[in-house]
Parts: C-alpha cells; sequence; structure tokens
C-alpha cells in the first residue's frame, strides 16, 4: 500500500511538472506570435505614419493600432510587395552597368505599392481624430511641438554593467 501511494505521489508530482512546461511553453510560442502580429502592424506603417500617430492620446493611438490590426490581412500583402519591390530595387542598384530607366520604373512601382499601405492608415487617422473634440487635437499639436524628452545612453555608458562607476546621480562624467 505503502509503495502504491508513492508511485501516486511521484505520478502527481510528474504531471503536474509537465502541465507547468507545457503552460510555459503554450505561453511562450503565443506571446511570440503576438510580438510579431504587434510589431508586423506596427512596421507596416513606416516611421512617417508612426511619428504622426505617437502625440495622439492613449485611447486615440489605441484605437488607431487595433483598427489598422484588424486591417491586417488586406495591409500584410501590400507589406511583402513593398519588402519584394525594395529587393528587385537593390538587384537593380547592384548591376552594372546601372539602368536608369529601369531603376525610375521600379522606384515608381514601388511608390504605388507603398502608397496603398499608407491610403488606409490615412484613412483611419482621419477616423479617429474626427471623433475628437477641438480640445483634444490641440493638446496634439503641444506633444508634437514639445515632445516628452527622452534619455540616450552612450554605448560606452556601463550604468547597467557596474552602477557604481558615477555618483548616484545618475548623470555620467563627461
Amino acid at each position: 500500500m505503502r509503495n502504491l501511494s508513492l508511485k501516486i505521489n511521484w505520478m502527481s508530482v510528474v504531471m503536474l511538472l509537465s502541465l507547468g512546461i507545457n503552460f510555459f511553453v503554450i505561453g511562450y510560442i503565443y506571446a511570440e506570435h503576438k510580438a510579431k502580429e504587434i510589431r508586423m502592424t506596427r512596421l507596416s506603417f513606416d516611421k512617417s505614419i508612426s511619428k504622426l500617430v505617437e502625440p495622439f492620446p492613449r485611447s486615440g493611438k489605441h484605437e488607431f493600432y487595433v483598427t489598422m490590426r484588424g486591417k491586417r490581412d488586406e495591409l500584410i500583402p501590400i507589406y511583402r510587395n513593398i519588402m519584394q519591390q525594395r529587393a528587385v530595387i537593390m538587384e537593380i542598384i547592384a548591376q552594372d552597368p546601372l539602368d536608369n530607366e529601369k531603376l525610375r520604373t521600379a522606384m515608381d512601382e514601388y511608390h504605388d505599392i507603398y502608397h496603398k499601405m499608407v491610403n488606409p492608415a490615412q484613412d483611419v487617422m482621419i477616423k479617429v481624430l474626427s471623433e475628437m473634440s477641438l480640445e483634444e487635437r490641440q493638446k496634439i499639436l503641444e506633444r508634437f511641438k514639445n515632445p516628452p524628452k527622452r534619455e540616450y545612453r552612450s554605448r560606452n555608458d556601463d550604468r547597467r554593467r557596474n552602477p557604481t562607476s558615477n555618483d548616484n546621480t545618475g548623470k555620467q562624467d563627461w
């Protein structure tokens, strides 16, 4: 009887451990998928669009990105076409001699494809902004004119690796 209870306890521990590992792996895979989905959504807007959305209030940014994420199925093929066209342009650039006319045509195609990506984003921005009050839109202008200051660290900054390398003010000696 005692041997049976030890086997049951041992099996319970193994099963619990296995369940924990499975949940961890599933969570990791799901989080990685979500991160890729968000990254793909945000990257596809390019910096120019992201810089326009950055001063929006949190609710406006959220609405913009949620709406654009809903258009993901429509936008990802366009994004892939943009990547393919960039590769075509790079191939043309590497040829000798450089065919200016072929490069101009490829860049015009890139421009057209890129606008297929930008136009839906602009439509969503207009929709989000049209739902805001004048006061909210004026605050966007203020945040655009006065963006929050970000502290950039030098590549030589060793504060993370050696916190005692400078005085405790958090400022580095130059």
